[in-house]
């Protein structure tokens, strides 16, 4: 049974992206996220691409 983890992809990128417009708007950075955040990512599109 597939589980469609579309909904939920969708909501974490939004709210990444949330989360690095509030950094920029804020002057502040955060490294550890950012390195976290661009490493997953292209491991969770391709198993994203992968289930379709």
């Amino acid at each position: 049974m597939q589980i469609d983890n579309q909904p939920k992809s969708d909501e974490f990128y939004t709210n990444c992206m949330r989360y690095f417009e509030a950094l920029r708007k804020t002057g502040k950075q955060d490294f550890g996220f950012e390195d976290e955040f661009f490493y997953t990512m292209p491991a969770m599109s391709e198993k994203i691409v992968s289930e379709q």
